[in-house]
Formats: structure tokens, C-alpha cells, sequence
């Protein structure tokens, strides 16, 4: 987004630059003048930009330079009065339990996002499908094991990640455009916050369908299925899915 946001502040620089030339060689003032695909438009009809370098510097050809700085003083100091890049998401999960080995298997995953604008739809898709699999990582099995200070499970072989075989097996994503935020047409910050919602909402499912909260993650099979076995031993067993 921020970068982004640079590009366009440099287009409009040269934007500036291009409005400010044709004002020079054809007359009238800057703001009379419009880019085009084909060139300038300006009260003389639309001048190539080919004839516009021509009359400003006696050659055909060339380029133009454009800066664009995004500081806490871009737009007006506007970007020192809140956080330029911030993040939104909402989820909901459904999911499947083994009550005989305490595994979660996630059914539908729901995620919902306000990203402003919507500029690549489907990188945004798997931006927040993406983050949803990270996140899925952290609610059920990522997790540093150490024992006398030293790491036990420090290779991908022990560090379990999410498979492709585990991954959800319908996963929703919802992409709001609001149109406020600080980037380019209104876009605002999206990816690593879908992560957020997923460990309590498998979490919640959880205690929702199963009767059991578990306070800590991940909610690894050796977690739920003591929570559950310990739930009957109290007499108070889970509603099933």
C-alpha cells in the first residue's frame, strides 16, 4: 500500500510536470491542460506528447522524472495524526473433531476483510486465503518445543505446518471495499491481519460444539483430547458437532 501510494504521488508529480510545459509552449495555465492516452488535451484540441517534447526541448523524445516521499507530512500532515498502514479481518470456522484423538479438522473457513480497494483481486484473494492457512498453522499445531534451554524441534520435519491435505476444505473470502483508507483509490492495508481471527475461531468452535475451552495453543490433538476426556470424567460432556 505504500508503496503504492509513492507511485501515485510520483505520477501526479509528473502529472505537474507535463501540465506545466504544455501551459509553456502552447499558452494558458496548467490547470487547462489534461493527460490523455493520446496526449495533452488542452483549449488547442490534444497535442502528442511526441510534439509536445518537440516544441519544449527541439527533439521528439524524452522523459520525465517523479519523486513520491510518503512521510508523516505526505497529504498535508495527514499521516502523522493516525497509523498509515493498519490492518482489518473477521472470521468464522467450522470445525470437525475426532473426540477419539483430540485432531481438529477445519470443514469452511470464513474470512472477511476491509481492504479499501480492491486493485488485484485475485492477489488479494490469496493474500487473505494465505494468511488464513498461516493462521490455521498457529491455532492448531506450530509450536517451539525447548528443554534445557535448547530448541527440540527446529526443523520442518518436527515444526509441523499446515499440508495441503489439511488445509480447509471450503475456504470464503470476503473482500469489503470502504474506499477510506490512505492508499492508492482508497486502499488500505490487507494480509497478515486474517491471521488474527483464526485461532479463536477455532477456539470458540470448539468450546461451542464440543463443550471444552482450551486456553492455550496450539490446540494440538494431545490438548483437545485431554480437555475433552477430562470434560467427562466431570460429568459434563460436550454437545458433539
Amino acid at each position: 500500500m505504500i508503496i503504492g501510494l509513492a507511485v501515485e504521488l510520483a505520477c501526479e508529480d509528473i502529472t505537474t510536470q507535463v501540465r506545466e510545459m504544455a501551459a509553456q509552449v502552447l499558452g494558458g495555465e496548467p490547470s487547462a491542460y489534461s493527460l490523455g492516452e493520446e496526449g495533452v488535451a488542452g483549449p488547442q484540441g490534444v497535442t502528442s506528447f511526441r510534439e509536445l517534447l518537440r516544441l519544449f526541448q527541439g527533439i521528439d523524445s524524452g522523459e520525465f522524472l517523479g519523486v513520491g516521499r510518503v512521510t508523516p507530512n505526505t497529504k498535508k500532515g495527514g499521516f502523522a495524526l493516525a497509523p498509515l498502514f493498519w490492518e482489518t479481518a473477521a472470521g468464522i470456522s467450522e470445525i470437525e473433531v475426532d473426540e477419539d484423538t483430540g485432531e481438529i479438522r477445519l470443514a469452511r473457513v470464513v474470512s472477511a476483510a476491509d481492504v479499501g480497494r480492491v486493485i488485484n483481486r485475485k492477489a488479494a484473494e490469496g493474500q487473505d486465503e494465505g494468511a488464513t492457512v498461516q493462521g490455521m498453522g498457529h491455532a492448531l499445531s506450530e509450536e517451539y518445543v525447548y528443554e534445557d534451554g535448547q530448541l527440540l524441534n527446529g526443523s520442518l520435519f518436527d515444526y509441523h505446518v499446515p499440508t495441503l491435505d489439511e488445509s480447509p476444505r471450503e475456504v470464503v473470502t470476503l473482500l469489503i471495499e470502504s474506499g477510506d483508507g490512505p492508499g492508492p483509490g482508497g486502499a488500505r492495508g490487507m494480509g497478515e491481519g486474517a491471521i488474527l481471527p483464526v485461532a479463536p475461531a477455532i477456539a470458540n468452535a470448539l468450546a461451542r460444539g464440543y463443550g471444552v475451552r482450551v486456553r492455550e495453543l496450539p490446540l494440538t490433538p494431545e490438548r483437545v483430547w485431554r480437555a475433552l476426556r477430562d470434560a467427562r470424567a466431570k460429568g459434563e460432556p460436550g454437545s458433539g458437532p
